[in-house]
Protein backbone atom coordinates (compact mmCIF):
# COMPACT_ATOMS: atom_id res chain seq x y z
CA UNK A 1 0.00 0.00 0.00
CA UNK A 2 1.50 3.33 -1.09
CA UNK A 3 2.52 5.71 1.72
CA UNK A 4 0.72 9.06 1.94
CA UNK A 5 2.14 11.83 4.10
CA UNK A 6 -0.45 14.06 5.78
CA UNK A 7 0.46 17.13 7.80
CA UNK A 8 -1.47 20.14 9.12
CA UNK A 9 -0.71 23.38 10.97
CA UNK A 10 -2.13 26.82 11.67
CA UNK A 11 -0.40 28.39 8.67
CA UNK A 12 2.22 27.84 5.95
CA UNK A 13 5.13 28.84 8.19
CA UNK A 14 4.28 26.32 10.91
CA UNK A 15 3.48 23.65 8.33
CA UNK A 16 6.82 24.13 6.58
CA UNK A 17 8.65 23.89 9.91
CA UNK A 18 6.82 20.66 10.78
CA UNK A 19 7.58 19.10 7.40
CA UNK A 20 11.27 20.05 7.57
CA UNK A 21 11.52 18.37 10.97
CA UNK A 22 9.91 15.21 9.61
CA UNK A 23 6.71 15.53 11.63
CA UNK A 24 3.39 14.24 10.32
CA UNK A 25 -0.11 14.85 11.57
CA UNK A 26 -0.84 18.03 13.49
CA UNK A 27 -3.97 20.16 13.43
CA UNK A 28 -4.99 23.32 11.66
CA UNK A 29 -6.57 24.60 8.46
CA UNK A 30 -3.29 24.67 6.46
CA UNK A 31 -2.74 21.15 5.09
CA UNK A 32 -0.55 19.14 2.77
CA UNK A 33 -0.79 15.59 1.39
CA UNK A 34 2.06 13.89 -0.46
CA UNK A 35 1.66 10.54 -2.20
CA UNK A 36 4.78 8.34 -1.99
CA UNK A 37 6.74 11.08 -0.16
CA UNK A 38 10.18 10.87 -1.74
CA UNK A 39 12.81 13.45 -0.87
CA UNK A 40 12.14 15.18 -4.21
CA UNK A 41 8.40 15.42 -3.61
CA UNK A 42 8.83 16.69 -0.07
CA UNK A 43 11.20 19.37 -1.37
CA UNK A 44 8.60 20.38 -3.97
CA UNK A 45 5.90 20.43 -1.28
CA UNK A 46 8.05 22.69 0.88
CA UNK A 47 8.55 25.09 -2.04
CA UNK A 48 4.77 25.25 -2.53
CA UNK A 49 4.18 25.79 1.19
CA UNK A 50 6.76 28.56 1.29
CA UNK A 51 4.91 30.33 -1.54
CA UNK A 52 1.58 29.78 0.20
CA UNK A 53 -0.24 29.02 -3.07
CA UNK A 54 -2.78 26.20 -3.41
CA UNK A 55 -1.66 23.12 -5.36
CA UNK A 56 -4.15 20.51 -6.53
CA UNK A 57 -2.47 17.20 -7.22
CA UNK A 58 0.35 17.96 -9.64
CA UNK A 59 3.17 15.43 -9.13
CA UNK A 60 0.97 13.81 -6.47
CA UNK A 61 1.18 16.76 -4.06
CA UNK A 62 -1.88 18.47 -2.61
CA UNK A 63 -1.48 21.69 -0.65
CA UNK A 64 -4.29 23.89 0.68
CA UNK A 65 -3.29 26.94 2.76
CA UNK A 66 -6.92 27.26 3.85
CA UNK A 67 -10.10 25.12 3.61
CA UNK A 68 -11.40 24.67 0.08
CA UNK A 69 -14.61 26.10 -1.37
CA UNK A 70 -17.66 25.55 0.81
CA UNK A 71 -20.58 23.96 -0.96
CA UNK A 72 -22.30 20.70 -1.64
CA UNK A 73 -20.68 17.48 -2.84
CA UNK A 74 -21.69 15.75 -6.07
CA UNK A 75 -20.71 12.20 -7.06
CA UNK A 76 -20.08 11.87 -10.80
CA UNK A 77 -20.20 8.46 -12.47
CA UNK A 78 -18.33 8.04 -15.76
CA UNK A 79 -19.60 6.04 -18.70
CA UNK A 80 -17.54 4.11 -21.22
CA UNK A 81 -14.03 5.51 -21.49
CA UNK A 82 -11.07 4.71 -23.72
CA UNK A 83 -9.19 3.45 -20.62
CA UNK A 84 -10.92 1.06 -18.25
CA UNK A 85 -8.31 1.04 -15.47
CA UNK A 86 -7.23 -1.80 -13.17
CA UNK A 87 -9.97 -4.01 -11.70
CA UNK A 88 -11.18 -3.05 -8.21
CA UNK A 89 -10.27 -6.37 -6.55
CA UNK A 90 -8.11 -4.57 -3.96
CA UNK A 91 -11.02 -2.30 -3.04
CA UNK A 92 -13.36 -5.28 -2.79
CA UNK A 93 -10.95 -6.98 -0.38
CA UNK A 94 -10.86 -3.79 1.69
CA UNK A 95 -14.66 -3.81 1.73
CA UNK A 96 -14.64 -7.47 2.79
CA UNK A 97 -16.35 -8.60 -0.41
CA UNK A 98 -15.38 -11.37 -2.87
CA UNK A 99 -13.56 -10.20 -5.97
CA UNK A 100 -15.89 -12.02 -8.35
CA UNK A 101 -15.09 -13.16 -11.91
CA UNK A 102 -12.76 -11.12 -14.08
CA UNK A 103 -14.48 -8.69 -16.45
CA UNK A 104 -13.03 -8.18 -19.90
CA UNK A 105 -13.26 -5.09 -22.11
CA UNK A 106 -13.15 -6.50 -25.63
CA UNK A 107 -16.87 -6.20 -26.41
CA UNK A 108 -19.43 -3.51 -25.69
CA UNK A 109 -21.15 -5.82 -23.18
CA UNK A 110 -17.87 -6.51 -21.34
CA UNK A 111 -16.85 -2.87 -21.31
CA UNK A 112 -20.28 -1.77 -20.05
CA UNK A 113 -20.25 -4.40 -17.30
CA UNK A 114 -16.71 -3.47 -16.23
CA UNK A 115 -17.56 0.24 -16.11
CA UNK A 116 -20.74 -0.20 -14.10
CA UNK A 117 -19.02 -2.65 -11.74
CA UNK A 118 -16.10 -0.31 -11.02
CA UNK A 119 -18.46 2.62 -10.48
CA UNK A 120 -20.54 0.53 -8.08
CA UNK A 121 -17.54 -0.67 -6.05
CA UNK A 122 -16.02 2.79 -5.75
CA UNK A 123 -19.34 4.28 -4.68
CA UNK A 124 -19.55 1.73 -1.84
CA UNK A 125 -15.93 2.45 -0.92
CA UNK A 126 -16.46 6.21 -0.82
CA UNK A 127 -19.38 5.77 1.57
CA UNK A 128 -17.33 3.50 3.82
CA UNK A 129 -14.59 6.14 3.81
CA UNK A 130 -17.09 8.69 5.14
CA UNK A 131 -17.39 10.58 1.85
CA UNK A 132 -21.07 11.13 1.07
CA UNK A 133 -22.85 13.07 -1.70
CA UNK A 134 -25.60 15.64 -1.67
CA UNK A 135 -26.46 14.89 -5.31
CA UNK A 136 -25.39 12.58 -8.11
CA UNK A 137 -24.98 12.75 -11.86
CA UNK A 138 -23.60 10.50 -14.55
CA UNK A 139 -22.07 10.68 -17.99
CA UNK A 140 -23.73 8.48 -20.60
CA UNK A 141 -23.93 4.92 -19.17
CA UNK A 142 -22.65 6.35 -15.91
CA UNK A 143 -26.10 7.79 -15.37
CA UNK A 144 -27.30 4.23 -14.75
CA UNK A 145 -24.62 3.92 -12.06
CA UNK A 146 -25.99 7.08 -10.43
CA UNK A 147 -29.51 5.63 -10.44
CA UNK A 148 -28.30 2.47 -8.66
CA UNK A 149 -26.11 4.42 -6.23
CA UNK A 150 -28.98 6.70 -5.23
CA UNK A 151 -31.32 3.74 -4.73
CA UNK A 152 -33.71 4.68 -7.55
CA UNK A 153 -32.74 1.34 -9.14
CA UNK A 154 -32.68 -1.35 -6.41
CA UNK A 155 -29.36 -3.07 -5.63
CA UNK A 156 -30.59 -6.65 -6.29
CA UNK A 157 -31.27 -5.73 -9.92
CA UNK A 158 -27.68 -4.69 -10.60
CA UNK A 159 -26.09 -7.94 -11.78
CA UNK A 160 -28.72 -8.74 -14.40
CA UNK A 161 -28.87 -5.11 -15.53
CA UNK A 162 -25.10 -4.82 -15.91
CA UNK A 163 -24.86 -8.11 -17.83
CA UNK A 164 -27.72 -7.48 -20.24
CA UNK A 165 -27.64 -3.74 -20.90
CA UNK A 166 -24.51 -3.84 -23.05
CA UNK A 167 -25.56 -7.05 -24.82
CA UNK A 168 -28.56 -5.61 -26.69
CA UNK A 169 -28.07 -5.06 -30.45
CA UNK A 170 -26.74 -1.62 -31.44
CA UNK A 171 -26.04 0.17 -34.75
CA UNK A 172 -22.59 -0.09 -36.32
CA UNK A 173 -21.62 3.56 -35.95
CA UNK A 174 -18.56 5.22 -34.44
CA UNK A 175 -17.85 7.94 -31.90
CA UNK A 176 -15.15 10.55 -32.42
CA UNK A 177 -14.00 12.95 -29.70
CA UNK A 178 -12.86 16.37 -30.92
CA UNK A 179 -11.22 19.16 -28.98
CA UNK A 180 -13.86 21.73 -29.87
CA UNK A 181 -16.93 23.19 -28.15
CA UNK A 182 -20.27 21.70 -29.13
CA UNK A 183 -21.24 24.54 -31.47
CA UNK A 184 -18.05 24.19 -33.52
CA UNK A 185 -18.22 20.39 -33.55
CA UNK A 186 -21.81 20.47 -34.80
CA UNK A 187 -20.76 22.67 -37.72
CA UNK A 188 -18.36 19.94 -38.83
CA UNK A 189 -21.37 17.67 -39.36
CA UNK A 190 -23.33 20.08 -41.55
CA UNK A 191 -24.39 18.31 -44.72
CA UNK A 192 -23.86 14.87 -43.15
CA UNK A 193 -27.30 13.45 -42.30
CA UNK A 194 -25.77 10.38 -40.67
CA UNK A 195 -23.57 12.32 -38.23
CA UNK A 196 -24.84 14.06 -35.09
CA UNK A 197 -23.41 15.70 -31.99
CA UNK A 198 -23.85 13.06 -29.26
CA UNK A 199 -21.93 14.57 -26.30
CA UNK A 200 -21.28 18.11 -25.10
CA UNK A 201 -18.63 17.28 -22.51
CA UNK A 202 -17.10 20.69 -21.89
CA UNK A 203 -15.83 23.81 -23.63
CA UNK A 204 -12.86 21.87 -25.00
CA UNK A 205 -14.38 18.51 -25.96
CA UNK A 206 -17.39 17.24 -27.87
CA UNK A 207 -18.25 13.91 -29.47
CA UNK A 208 -19.65 13.18 -32.92
CA UNK A 209 -21.48 9.94 -33.71
CA UNK A 210 -22.30 8.46 -37.09
CA UNK A 211 -21.27 6.26 -40.00
CA UNK A 212 -17.52 5.74 -40.03
CA UNK A 213 -16.89 7.22 -43.50
CA UNK A 214 -19.02 10.28 -42.74
CA UNK A 215 -17.33 10.87 -39.37
CA UNK A 216 -13.94 10.60 -41.09
CA UNK A 217 -14.99 13.35 -43.51
CA UNK A 218 -16.06 15.53 -40.58
CA UNK A 219 -12.72 15.12 -38.84
CA UNK A 220 -10.91 16.04 -42.08
CA UNK A 221 -12.66 19.42 -42.00
CA UNK A 222 -10.75 20.47 -38.88
CA UNK A 223 -8.21 22.89 -40.32
CA UNK A 224 -6.09 23.36 -37.20
CA UNK A 225 -3.69 20.40 -36.81
CA UNK A 226 -3.39 21.15 -33.09
CA UNK A 227 -7.06 20.36 -32.43
CA UNK A 228 -7.25 16.88 -30.85
CA UNK A 229 -9.43 14.29 -32.60
CA UNK A 230 -9.80 10.58 -31.95
CA UNK A 231 -12.13 7.76 -32.92
CA UNK A 232 -13.14 5.99 -29.69
CA UNK A 233 -12.66 2.23 -29.25
CA UNK A 234 -16.34 1.29 -28.89
CA UNK A 235 -19.47 1.46 -31.01
CA UNK A 236 -23.01 1.75 -29.74
CA UNK A 237 -24.88 4.73 -31.20
CA UNK A 238 -25.90 5.75 -27.68
CA UNK A 239 -27.26 9.31 -27.47
CA UNK A 240 -28.04 9.53 -31.15
CA UNK A 241 -31.16 8.96 -33.30
CA UNK A 242 -29.31 6.02 -34.92
CA UNK A 243 -30.14 4.00 -31.80
CA UNK A 244 -33.90 4.59 -32.09
CA UNK A 245 -34.66 1.40 -34.10
CA UNK A 246 -32.83 -0.62 -31.42
CA UNK A 247 -34.45 1.08 -28.42
CA UNK A 248 -37.03 -1.67 -27.66
CA UNK A 249 -34.23 -4.02 -26.58
CA UNK A 250 -33.06 -1.51 -23.98
CA UNK A 251 -36.56 -0.54 -22.92
CA UNK A 252 -37.26 -4.19 -22.11
CA UNK A 253 -34.32 -4.15 -19.65
CA UNK A 254 -35.58 -0.94 -18.03
CA UNK A 255 -39.10 -2.37 -17.73
CA UNK A 256 -37.79 -5.27 -15.63
CA UNK A 257 -36.23 -2.92 -13.07
CA UNK A 258 -38.54 -1.77 -10.25
CA UNK A 259 -38.19 1.84 -9.18
CA UNK A 260 -37.82 3.40 -5.73
CA UNK A 261 -37.43 6.90 -4.35
CA UNK A 262 -33.75 7.97 -4.50
CA UNK A 263 -31.87 8.83 -1.30
CA UNK A 264 -30.34 11.90 -3.00
CA UNK A 265 -31.28 13.73 -6.23
CA UNK A 266 -29.95 12.25 -9.48
CA UNK A 267 -29.45 14.82 -12.22
CA UNK A 268 -30.21 13.94 -15.82
CA UNK A 269 -27.80 15.00 -18.56
CA UNK A 270 -30.76 14.91 -20.95
CA UNK A 271 -33.05 17.38 -19.20
CA UNK A 272 -30.38 19.11 -17.06
CA UNK A 273 -32.64 18.62 -14.03
CA UNK A 274 -33.20 16.01 -11.33
CA UNK A 275 -34.97 12.82 -12.39
CA UNK A 276 -38.74 13.22 -11.97
CA UNK A 277 -40.77 11.51 -9.25
CA UNK A 278 -43.54 10.43 -11.62
CA UNK A 279 -42.85 6.86 -12.79
CA UNK A 280 -44.26 7.36 -16.28
CA UNK A 281 -42.12 10.45 -16.85
CA UNK A 282 -39.08 8.75 -15.37
CA UNK A 283 -39.33 5.68 -17.58
CA UNK A 284 -39.81 7.90 -20.63
CA UNK A 285 -36.65 9.78 -19.65
CA UNK A 286 -34.68 6.52 -19.47
CA UNK A 287 -35.49 5.98 -23.14
CA UNK A 288 -34.81 9.61 -24.10
CA UNK A 289 -31.41 9.37 -22.42
CA UNK A 290 -30.34 6.80 -25.03
CA UNK A 291 -31.35 8.74 -28.15
CA UNK A 292 -30.70 12.36 -27.14
CA UNK A 293 -27.32 14.09 -26.62
CA UNK A 294 -25.43 14.04 -23.34
CA UNK A 295 -25.43 17.64 -22.04
CA UNK A 296 -22.76 17.12 -19.41
CA UNK A 297 -21.39 20.66 -19.56
CA UNK A 298 -24.87 22.08 -18.93
CA UNK A 299 -25.39 19.74 -15.95
CA UNK A 300 -22.17 20.92 -14.33
CA UNK A 301 -23.07 24.56 -14.92
CA UNK A 302 -26.52 24.03 -13.42
CA UNK A 303 -25.19 22.15 -10.39
CA UNK A 304 -22.71 24.94 -9.82
CA UNK A 305 -25.47 27.54 -9.99
CA UNK A 306 -27.28 25.50 -7.36
CA UNK A 307 -24.29 25.61 -5.00
CA UNK A 308 -22.27 22.47 -5.81
CA UNK A 309 -18.53 23.02 -5.30
CA UNK A 310 -17.01 19.55 -4.74
CA UNK A 311 -17.14 16.98 -7.56
CA UNK A 312 -15.98 13.43 -6.83
CA UNK A 313 -15.59 11.01 -9.74
CA UNK A 314 -16.72 7.56 -8.60
CA UNK A 315 -15.08 5.64 -11.41
CA UNK A 316 -12.39 5.81 -14.07
CA UNK A 317 -12.81 8.47 -16.72
CA UNK A 318 -12.35 12.08 -17.76
CA UNK A 319 -15.12 13.77 -15.81
CA UNK A 320 -12.83 15.70 -13.47
CA UNK A 321 -11.14 17.21 -16.52
CA UNK A 322 -14.51 18.13 -18.06
CA UNK A 323 -15.58 19.81 -14.81
CA UNK A 324 -12.29 21.70 -14.50
CA UNK A 325 -12.60 23.00 -18.07
CA UNK A 326 -16.23 23.99 -17.58
CA UNK A 327 -15.64 25.78 -14.27
CA UNK A 328 -12.22 27.25 -15.06
CA UNK A 329 -11.53 30.34 -12.95
CA UNK A 330 -14.34 29.60 -10.50
CA UNK A 331 -13.83 28.10 -7.03
CA UNK A 332 -14.45 24.37 -7.06
CA UNK A 333 -12.74 21.09 -6.24
CA UNK A 334 -12.46 17.91 -8.32
CA UNK A 335 -11.04 14.56 -7.21
CA UNK A 336 -11.24 11.08 -8.71
CA UNK A 337 -11.69 7.91 -6.69
CA UNK A 338 -10.73 5.80 -9.72
CA UNK A 339 -7.56 5.64 -11.79
CA UNK A 340 -6.69 4.33 -15.26
CA UNK A 341 -3.18 3.38 -14.11
CA UNK A 342 -2.61 2.96 -10.37
CA UNK A 343 -4.25 0.38 -8.07
CA UNK A 344 -7.79 1.49 -7.30
CA UNK A 345 -7.37 1.31 -3.51
CA UNK A 346 -4.33 3.58 -3.72
CA UNK A 347 -6.36 6.04 -5.80
CA UNK A 348 -9.24 5.92 -3.33
CA UNK A 349 -6.85 6.68 -0.47
CA UNK A 350 -5.34 9.55 -2.48
CA UNK A 351 -8.80 11.00 -3.18
CA UNK A 352 -9.58 10.91 0.55
CA UNK A 353 -6.24 12.58 1.31
CA UNK A 354 -7.02 15.35 -1.19
CA UNK A 355 -10.43 15.95 0.35
CA UNK A 356 -8.88 16.01 3.82
CA UNK A 357 -6.32 18.58 2.66
CA UNK A 358 -9.20 20.79 1.50
CA UNK A 359 -10.86 20.71 4.93
CA UNK A 360 -13.14 17.71 4.62
CA UNK A 361 -13.31 14.90 7.16
CA UNK A 362 -13.09 11.47 5.48
CA UNK A 363 -12.47 8.42 7.65
CA UNK A 364 -8.68 8.38 7.39
CA UNK A 365 -8.27 5.52 9.85
CA UNK A 366 -10.49 3.23 7.79
CA UNK A 367 -8.15 3.79 4.86
CA UNK A 368 -4.98 3.21 6.87
CA UNK A 369 -4.04 6.88 6.83
CA UNK A 370 -2.66 8.74 9.84
CA UNK A 371 -3.83 12.32 10.19
CA UNK A 372 -4.96 14.82 12.79
CA UNK A 373 -7.90 13.89 14.96
CA UNK A 374 -9.45 17.35 15.21
CA UNK A 375 -12.42 18.26 13.04
CA UNK A 376 -11.72 20.58 10.09
CA UNK A 377 -12.12 24.28 10.69
CA UNK A 378 -15.74 25.09 9.78
CA UNK A 379 -16.31 27.42 6.88
CA UNK A 380 -17.77 30.83 7.57
CA UNK A 381 -20.11 30.20 4.66
CA UNK A 382 -22.18 27.40 6.09
CA UNK A 383 -24.83 25.98 3.80
CA UNK A 384 -28.12 24.21 4.36
CA UNK A 385 -29.33 20.92 2.93
CA UNK A 386 -30.50 19.98 -0.53
CA UNK A 387 -34.15 20.59 -1.34
CA UNK A 388 -35.68 17.10 -1.16
CA UNK A 389 -37.84 17.43 -4.28
CA UNK A 390 -36.06 19.79 -6.67
CA UNK A 391 -32.46 18.95 -5.79
CA UNK A 392 -31.70 22.65 -5.37
CA UNK A 393 -28.45 23.35 -3.54
CA UNK A 394 -27.97 26.69 -1.75
CA UNK A 395 -25.61 29.17 -3.32
CA UNK A 396 -22.71 30.81 -1.54
CA UNK A 397 -21.88 34.47 -1.06
CA UNK A 398 -20.86 36.27 -4.28
CA UNK A 399 -18.04 38.26 -2.63
CA UNK A 400 -16.48 35.09 -1.22
CA UNK A 401 -16.90 33.37 -4.58
CA UNK A 402 -15.20 36.25 -6.38
CA UNK A 403 -12.26 36.09 -3.97
CA UNK A 404 -11.93 32.33 -4.36
CA UNK A 405 -12.20 32.64 -8.14
CA UNK A 406 -9.18 34.94 -8.14
CA UNK A 407 -7.23 32.50 -5.97
CA UNK A 408 -8.27 29.59 -8.21
CA UNK A 409 -7.17 31.43 -11.35
CA UNK A 410 -3.71 32.17 -9.93
CA UNK A 411 -3.35 28.60 -8.69
CA UNK A 412 -4.35 27.17 -12.06
CA UNK A 413 -1.82 29.39 -13.82
CA UNK A 414 1.01 28.33 -11.52
CA UNK A 415 0.13 24.65 -11.85
CA UNK A 416 -0.06 24.85 -15.64
CA UNK A 417 3.41 26.42 -15.84
CA UNK A 418 4.82 23.73 -13.55
CA UNK A 419 3.28 20.84 -15.49
CA UNK A 420 4.47 22.27 -18.81
CA UNK A 421 7.99 22.56 -17.40
CA UNK A 422 7.89 18.95 -16.16
CA UNK A 423 6.76 17.69 -19.57
CA UNK A 424 9.65 19.44 -21.31
CA UNK A 425 12.40 18.40 -18.89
Amino acid sequence: MTDILLAAAAGPGALGTALRSGRRGGTGPCRVAVLDPTAERIAQALALIDRGEPWHGGNDIWFAPRPGPAGRTVFLFPGLDARTGPPPDDVLRWLGRPAGPATGAATLAERTHATLRLNRVLHAALLRAGIVPDAMAGHSAGEWSALFAAGLFPEPAFDEFARTMGAAPVPDVVFAAVGLPAEAAARLAEGEPRVVLSHDNGPDQSVLCGDEDAVTRCLARIADPEVPRRVLPFRSGFHSPMLAPYLPGFSAVFDRVPLARPAVPVWSATTVAPYPDDETELRALLDRHLVEPVRFRAVIERLYEQGARVFVQAGCGSLTRFVAATLAGRPHLTVSAGSPTRPQLDQLRWAAAALWAEGHAPDLAALGLTGPTADPVPSARAVTGVHPRTGAIPVTHPVADAYEAAVAAVSASVETVYRTWKERT
